[in-house]
């Protein structure tokens, strides 16, 4: 779980979860009010690990022909498992680091 590099709290899950649906990398530390963004490293492993369930279906589609019912439950299940690891893979700092190419 990420902690406030300023105060060093650790955020609970159900705050990193809503506070990083925003579009923006900068979110506000709970405890203290200062501006935390998020690493680079950790906006491109969720960038990534966001599309790792497209993939998953499309896969598993091809290879075992699922049912109109797996093909809906498969998303629900992969959705509540990458918002259950989502926070591990969260990463904050004190200032905004621009990603080099």
């Amino acid at each position: 779980m990420p902690s406030c590099e300023n105060c060093g709290q650790k955020w609970k899950w159900k705050t990193i979860v809503l506070k990083t649906l925003k579009l923006t990398n900068k979110v506000n530390c709970p405890y203290c009010g200062k501006t935390q963004y998020i690493v680079p490293k950790s906006r491109k492993i969720t960038g990534i690990y966001s599309f790792l369930p497209l993939f998953v279906i499309i896969l598993s589609n091809l290879i075992f022909e699922l049912e109109v019912r797996d093909v809906i439950l498969l998303p629900a299940t992969l959705l509540i498992v990458a918002l259950g690891l989502y926070p591990f893979l969260m990463k904050l700092s004190n200032e905004d680091k621009i990603v080099q190419p």
